[in-house]
Parts: structure tokens; sequence; C-alpha cells
């Protein structure tokens, strides 16, 4: 199974409707359209589902950049800059901010389709190698 099949294949983001866009070496840029089950009661996305978009693909990269070793997010912080619609297709991006022996600290960033910026977040990730 590839790491695509294996993301895409997670109950929560068959769910939500998460999407691999690309996959490189070391960088995955992930997507999502935004249907009604997703809004919140002033019709615009419900935030949970943003800081889940950006736990998603800060998720993925780690993967990308530690290999086999597991993680889980300990910690997640959310900035909300911008509204979005149903309809809208948002996409994400994540970055290495940090890696030690034990935690990572990763940036992932949220863009509409017009390339303007929804939200960020700031991750950090317990890393444990496999058994």
């Amino acid at each position: 199974m590839s790491l695509i099949e294996k993301y895409e294949a997670i109950p929560y983001w068959k769910l939500i409707g998460i999407k691999v866009g690309s996959l490189e070496e070391n960088s995955a840029r992930i997507q999502l359209k935004i249907h009604d089950d997703l809004l919140n009661g002033n019709n615009i996305l419900h935030g949970g589902v943003v800081t889940t978009f950006l736990d998603a693909v800060m998720g993925i990269n780690l993967k990308l950049n530690i290999g086999e070793a597991n993680y889980a997010t300990i910690s997640l912080t959310t900035q909300f800059l911008k509204a979005v619609k149903q309809g809208e297709t948002i996409y994400a991006t994540a970055e290495r901010v940090h890696t030690g022996r034990s935690i990572a600290s990763m940036e992932g960033r949220i863009f509409n389709q017009n390339g303007d910026l929804i939200g960020v977040g700031l991750g950090s990730f317990k890393i444990s190698q496999p058994k």
C-alpha cells in the first residue's frame, strides 16, 4: 500500500474527505472540498475542521521526514485567519521546524483556491521508534 493510499484510508480522513493532492520526497500537500457537513452554525467551515486539516498535513509531512518511526500529536495551536464557505477547496502544506530525539515541531499553512492564507498552526509531536 502506498503512503497516499495509507493516509487516504484513515477512517477520519475518509469521513471528512481529505485527499493527498501531491506527494514528493519530503513534502505532501493535501486538499479538501468543503461540503455542508463541515459547516458551523454561521455556514462557514467549522474551526475544528481547520485544526484537523492542519494536524493531518503536519502528520503526513512529519512521516515523510522521520520514516518508519511512529508519532503522536502532543500539542497543536491554530490561528484562524479567513472564513471558508461551502464549495471552496482548501489546500495545506507543512514544514518541519525542529526535530529532536523524541519531539518534533511542525508548522502548517492552509490556503484557499485563490492562494489566500486561511489558517496556520504549530504542532508538537512525540516520536517513538518501532519495536
